[in-house]
């Protein structure tokens, strides 16, 4: 979704590039012509270039969206995940970016350990400023904004890969940028960690009877069987 809104962008700013180069470019080469009759040449040119390369920045410039925010969120999470893989010897499994039978919501990263499974969604919130907070009935908000609807979604999203598991799958969210609390904050059964603790916090957990490598591995092969990568 966030590379289909990219392009898009990109085409409206190829279109815009169309008319909006030759309509600079007239008056500014009169003006750069003007120039090095008073001065020199070069002076004439380089007031040109720069006033070119200046509306061709202002073309193209990136006005960003959520999509790709969550993307580039979602690759940071699986970078701070892979090593979970390179050093387990086979204790961990993770899947990421996996489509939910039947909806067209996707599970952000599936971690199955000894501690059993668990669900990682990510969240890219962009103020530092702003304080992430548990206020005095449980809900969840970060600055301003009551957070409790991305609460209730990461636990149905867990509950759809439990339902896959045939076991309890563990929420988390993993937060970027903003700051949360040592030691993570809970609300509704959902854990929230700081993004850069998130492997600490996974492996810190407490092991569950039963999930030794075979199983995990047993876990992983449904898992990818039923939930197939996102489009």
């Amino acid at each position: 979704m966030a590379d289909a809104i990219r392009a898009e962008e990109r085409r409206k700013q190829h279109r815009t590039a169309a008319w909006a180069l030759p309509v600079a470019a007239a008056p500014s080469a009169i003006v750069a012509y003007l120039a090095a009759d008073v001065t020199d040449w070069r002076v004439g040119s380089a007031g040109f270039i720069i006033f070119m390369t200046a509306v061709l920045r202002r073309v193209y410039r990136s006005k960003g969206n959520s999509w790709a925010t969550g993307a580039a969120g979602e690759r940071r999470t699986r970078r701070i995940l892979a090593p979970l893989i390179w050093f387990g010897l086979g204790r961990w499994a993770v899947l990421h970016d996996r489509q939910i039978p039947r909806s067209r919501a996707n599970l952000d990263h599936l971690v199955i350990g000894c501690s059993g499974p668990s669900y990682v969604d990510t969240k890219s919130w962009g103020s530092k400023s702003s304080k992430v907070r548990i206020d005095a009935r449980g809900s969840l908000w970060y600055g301003r904004y009551p957070q409790q609807r991305a609460v209730a979604t990461v636990l149905w999203e867990a509950q759809r890969a439990a339902d896959v598991l045939g076991h309890p799958v563990r929420p988390i969210i993993a937060v970027h940028h903003a700051v949360i609390p040592r030691g993570g904050l809970v609300s509704g059964g959902v854990t929230i960690v700081q993004a850069s603790e998130l492997r600490r916090y996974l492996r810190s957990l407490p092991k569950e009877p039963g999930w030794n490598r075979r199983r995990i591995r047993g876990a992983a092969r449904l898992a990818s069987e039923r939930l197939h990568p996102a489009a």
